[in-house]
């Protein structure tokens, strides 16, 4: 194997590593707003997606699921195990997985990318998080928890309230890779 394939090697997976530390990084820094809680979490899933491309930030966010669901705690609030899986943001998580890859596969690791793709694949990669958290949850409470189901009250308990945060972590994320890009793919 010649060296600069090795580097790169090092560098992809050192880049992963870190991306992975970074997510579980934003699970501690939580604010309690039930039902799920405000995490930085979404911002670096995101970066993950646009900075590393769309199969490694899929697995960065594969590898951190992993960790919590062996029992490490890396999910918000400290907590971790199997039984995580039957818990309400557990949907949010596995949207995690496709904001990345969706995030990335629309930049494309164009280190040169434009504010216009990057704001696009932002506002999808969110959009999908969404929609795998909302459902997820409406599967949950419709064989699981039990209850009545209150589209509006989802709506807004899961998605309008965090509208806000969402858009001031899409412009922290849209300038750092558009800063962050031509740095790493040189």
């Amino acid at each position: 194997m010649d060296k600069n394939k090795r580097n790169f090697t090092a560098k992809k997976a050192a880049l992963i590593g870190l991306f992975v530390a970074l997510i579980w990084l934003g699970a501690i820094i939580s604010i309690p707003i039930p039902p799920v809680p405000f995490t930085l979490q979404t911002l670096f899933v995101l970066m993950a997606g646009a900075l590393l491309g769309g199969a490694e930030g899929a697995i960065c966010v594969g590898i951190y699921i992993f960790m919590g669901l062996i029992g490490i705690p890396v999910f918000s609030g400290f907590s971790s195990g199997f039984s995580y899986v039957l818990n309400p943001k557990f949907g949010f998580l596995l949207g995690f997985i496709f904001s990345a890859l969706i995030t990335g596969m629309i930049i494309d690791k164009k280190k040169d990318a434009s504010y216009k793709r990057i704001i696009v694949a932002v506002i999808f990669g969110t959009i999908v998080t969404y929609v795998f958290g909302i459902t997820y949850f409406l599967f949950l409470k419709a064989f699981y928890l039990g209850g009545e189901i209150d589209i509006w009250n989802i709506f807004l308990s899961f998605w309008i309230l965090f509208i806000p945060t969402d858009v001031i972590k899409g412009a922290i994320v849209v300038f750092n890779t558009k800063k962050l890009s031509p740095v790493l793919y040189r």
